[in-house]
């Protein structure tokens, strides 16, 4: 494990993102990814190729607060190559805080393998930190290519899921592939099961009940409006700014990084306005 030192660009606490493997950056562009600067984990991922995993599913901790779950890439273009890499963008993260990261393997939107890494943040750095994937355990306690059919996965079943230890067809009541065990989709967050076995909205992903309230006409939004940004969280059809969804300040409904003399505060308080400097503790000085 080693760190870079990179400039750093204060953004909210619970602003997480992510962006890698050459193929995906979540919003930002790919080059973007590349030349990131601040506060950041710059993972590797290793598994043995015989896995032939062509998506990650990435969630994680950092001091509580968490992230994801993330899909990379959002769509399958190619299987993943050993030592495929992507960042977690952690912006305002505290120097020495603990980062505890889970990626887990997918092949056509089952889960084939898992791993888990834990690190310590360096504020300002980029730490490199690799994760290794082994093959994931099916219910029965074997691995996803062998064992005993249960309730949770039945083999050869590569295009739909399992119900009662039987292959079926995935549809938005029982939504799933590669013979995992069936699961239903929420009318709020979804208005379609995949083509890969995922609960979906639109083109896209389903909606996050963080973030959204609604999926309508293929799209996820919060009251009438679109879905609510990073530092924001959608509370009776509106997306507001408050301590559960910020961890900056929060400037009415926004949210800023409560680093500034303009705008000073911390974990979702009102920003204020200092005469001086704001600390790096969110407090005016």
């Amino acid at each position: 494990m080693g760190h870079r030192k990179r400039k750093e660009a204060r953004a909210p606490l619970r602003a997480w993102s992510l962006c890698g493997l050459g193929l995906l950056a979540l919003g930002v562009a790919v080059g973007a990814c590349r030349d990131s600067i601040g506060t950041a984990l710059y993972v590797t991922i290793d598994f043995p190729p015989s896995l032939q995993m062509d998506q990650l599913l990435v969630t994680g901790t950092v001091e509580g607060d968490g992230f994801g779950p993330h899909v990379l890439p959002e769509e399958p273009e190619r299987l993943l190559t050993n030592g495929d890499t992507f960042r977690v963008l952690l912006s305002a993260a505290p120097d020495d805080a603990e980062a505890k990261l889970s990626v887990e393997g997918l092949r056509q939107g089952a889960r084939i393998a898992v791993g888990t890494s834990e690190v310590r943040i360096q504020e300002g750095d980029e730490v490199d930190v690799t994760v290794r994937l082994e093959p994931a355990p099916t219910p029965d306690g074997g691995v996803p290519d062998g064992g005993t059919p249960d309730g949770g996965f039945c083999p050869n079943c590569a295009s739909g899921c399992c119900m009662n230890n039987v292959c079926t067809t995935s549809t938005f009541n029982t939504c799933g592939s590669g013979g995992i065990a069936c699961v239903t989709c929420e009318r709020k967050t979804a208005d379609s099961c995949g083509p890969q076995g995922v609960c979906s909205c639109g083109q896209g992903p389903a909606c996050d009940p963080a973030f959204s309230d609604q999926c309508t006409n293929g799209q996820c939004k919060c009251g009438n409006g679109p879905a609510c940004g990073f530092g924001q969280t959608c509370v009776g059809g509106k997306c507001v700014c408050n301590p559960s969804s910020c961890g900056g300040c929060c400037f009415g409904n926004l949210c800023a990084p409560g680093n500034s003399k303009d705008a000073c505060g911390r974990n979702g308080v009102e920003c204020a306005k200092c005469r001086n400097t704001c600390g790096s503790t969110g407090t005016c000085s």
